[in-house]
């Protein structure tokens, strides 16, 4: 398992000259760092490399990294162009915002701590599950697939768990 490193985040707080405080987080912004998750989720289950992203939007490979981490705001033309690319509605970016960023001022999301949107130890976040899932709806012959789901839940220490494969309606 490889070791992440957490965003630098630090928040300072200045006093304005009619006395409100201002809180300043320097580090990527919650929602830049939403976006980007979106963005590394789908590359994966989408089988392409950083540099397949890269020459199918006309930037480079080191940008997509950027923005995949937050580092770098992706612009609204850009955030087009990618979801152009990969077939998804611009929307889908945004979808499944943290409950702690939903509905808050610009000043209550600035106060949301970064770090829980980016956590790389969230199982559902590592390239392994993303790459199983895709490997798993790649199997075509659907008794085959419910096989090998079967067999990989007598496999794991959640073989007493119930799980719904019920597929959703969209």
């Amino acid at each position: 398992m490889s070791s992440v490193t957490k965003p630098d985040v630090r928040t300072a707080r200045k006093t304005m000259r009619d006395g409100r405080r201002k809180t300043k987080i320097s580090g990527p912004h919650p929602i830049d760092l939403h976006v980007g998750k979106r963005l590394r989720e789908l590359r994966i289950l989408k089988g392409l490399g950083q540099s397949q992203i890269a020459k199918l939007v006309g930037i480079t490979f080191q940008q997509v990294q950027k923005y995949e981490r937050g580092a770098n705001r992706v612009s609204a033309s850009r955030l087009y162009d990618i979801a152009e690319a990969l077939g998804v509605p611009v929307s889908y970016f945004y979808d499944d915002l943290p409950p702690e960023l939903v509905g808050k001022s610009i000043a209550q999301r600035s106060e949301t701590i970064t770090q829980s949107i980016v956590s790389r130890e969230d199982p559902m976040q590592r390239r392994e599950t993303l790459e199983l899932v895709r490997c798993y709806y790649g199997i075509e012959d659907e008794a085959l697939r419910d096989r090998f789901f079967e067999l990989l839940k007598s496999m794991s220490n959640y073989a007493d768990r119930k799980i719904d494969k019920t597929p959703e309606t969209s």
